[in-house]
């Protein structure tokens, strides 16, 4: 795994990344959006997957644009010009409007859409020309592909009005030379370019070469490095590239585990076979057993609280809804369809495996599949107590061997590992839920978890 900022990501980096592992599933995330300086053709060509976080800057600078756009009494201009609309686009689109009940906005789009629903005050046209005509304050927010390249040229520039304010958030290649020129010798029509420190420094010589140095402008261009840059968007990007690492982890958990079989084995644990507890008779505690016997672990489940344990409850959910908490991550919605996707496999190869649980609709909505469970683990040797731990007795007995809590409520709320007396969160009680396809990923996840930890262990005592 590499996770990249902006820097370039050439043949050299790739070949030697590709040769000190000939054989790994390398996976090179972009903490931002553009691909631009990647090799995506060698990266295939060497097995490197390659992913992005889209859009994750696009609401921090639309805000930068917004400021910017503003005139001197803090008020925006009554006709706004937006060339381009893709993420960064609509963000803005949505924010003008939002500030202001009388701001109209005019949008350039290449697909040459119709404003629909979006809102009366937004217009959509296809002819540039057109747009800029008389344009006092206009966004250029348009990716380089394509045509776009040293798309605004003088002609354009010299349609705008003349104490025009040009906010630039696209690379500074979207301007012709002669464009630039143009800007140069205006006298008040002022740009506002904002892009990497490496293309300002470009942008810097470009204009030197062409005779009209940025810093000889008549109207001086005010260049920053600010729009997407700030504390809030950083924290926002490295929320992103944690979805993203969860994904792959995610995947690679499912896709060890279909290798697998998920046949219950109808023999009891060998008495030499290690140890495992888990407290909670819930759909979560079922599905935590069911995983470490398939470890050939002995497994001992108690109750847990009463009222949160799910021992007697019906209905079982096969898929998770999206939580909406204002602390999980705005992505989480994505990340439940994924969970659910790749969940709801894990329980088709579970059903495959093990034919006689009943997981028809009837099944589901009485208390037959947490039956069906119950008894195939009680014929592989899982001992269920009745019995209930408190903290202090849990604590005990996670000196002698690991504790899983699977229950909803009270002081062990969600599913945590208990070792040692130290409790591990695993899940909040925020995202618990006694769902199938959730309840499948954690099992396999605390699974891992513990074998890898006993694996350490055993290792240091060698």
């Amino acid at each position: 795994m590499m996770i990249v900022g902006g820097q370039a990501i050439d043949a050299d980096v790739i070949e030697q990344w590709r040769i000190s592992h000939p054989f790994g599933d390398l996976h090179l995330i972009r903490r931002g959006n553009s691909l631009d300086n990647v090799r995506l053709n060698l990266c295939e060509s060497k097995g490197i997957r390659v992913g992005n976080t889209p859009g994750v800057e696009a609401s921090h600078v639309a805000v930068y644009i917004a400021h910017w756009l503003k005139r001197a009494d803090g008020s925006l201009p009554p006709d706004i010009c937006v060339l381009g609309y893709g993420n960064v686009g609509k963000e803005l689109v949505k924010r003008l409007l939002d500030r202001d009940p009388e701001v109209r906005v005019k949008v350039v789009d290449r697909h040459g859409r119709s404003a629909g629903n979006i809102n009366r005050r937004v217009s959509f046209v296809e002819d540039w020309s057109e747009a800029l005509e008389g344009a006092c304050a206009v966004a250029l927010c348009l990716s380089l592909k394509g045509d776009a390249a040293y798309r605004i040229e003088r002609a354009l520039i010299q349609r705008m009005d003349k104490v025009a304010r040009l906010v630039c958030v696209s690379k500074p290649d979207i301007f012709s030379d002669d464009a630039l020129q143009t800007l140069a010798i205006a006298e008040h029509t002022q740009l506002v370019l904002d892009c990497a420190p490496g293309a300002l420094d470009a942008f810097r010589m470009r204009t030197q070469a062409l005779g009209c140095s940025v810093s000889t402008w008549r109207k001086p261009a005010t260049l920053t490095t600010h729009a997407a840059t700030t504390e809030a968007c950083q924290c926002d990007l490295d929320c992103a590239v944690s979805v993203q690492l969860s994904l792959k982890a995610l995947h690679g958990i499912v896709r060890r585990t279909r290798a697998q079989s998920l046949m219950i084995p109808a023999q009891h644990a060998s008495a030499d076979a290690p140890c495992v507890s888990i407290i909670g008779r819930g759909i979560n505690g079922l599905l935590q057993a069911l995983m470490f016997r398939l470890a050939n672990y002995r497994v001992t489940v108690y109750e847990g609280s009463q009222a949160n344990d799910g021992v007697g409850r019906g209905s079982v959910m096969t898929t998770a809804n999206a939580q909406h908490d204002d602390y999980l991550l705005l992505a989480n919605p994505y990340l439940t369809d994924e969970f659910n996707g790749v969940g709801i496999e894990l329980f088709e190869k579970l059903l495959a495996d093990n034919p006689s649980i009943d997981a028809s609709a009837d099944g589901l909505e009485s208390s037959c599949f947490l039956a069906g469970i119950t008894s195939l683990l009680l014929r592989s040797g899982v001992e269920f107590t009745p019995k209930h731990l408190g903290l202090v007795q849990i604590a005990e007995l996670s000196r002698e061997q690991f504790v899983i809590t699977a229950q909803g409520g009270g002081a062990l709320d969600g599913i945590s590992i208990v070792h040692c007396a130290a409790s591990n969160l695993i899940v909040d009680g925020a995202t618990y839920s006694e769902c199938i396809t959730l309840g499948l990923i954690w099992a396999c996840l605390v699974q891992e978890i513990i074998q890898a930890k006993a694996a350490t262990s055993s290792a240091l005592y060698q």
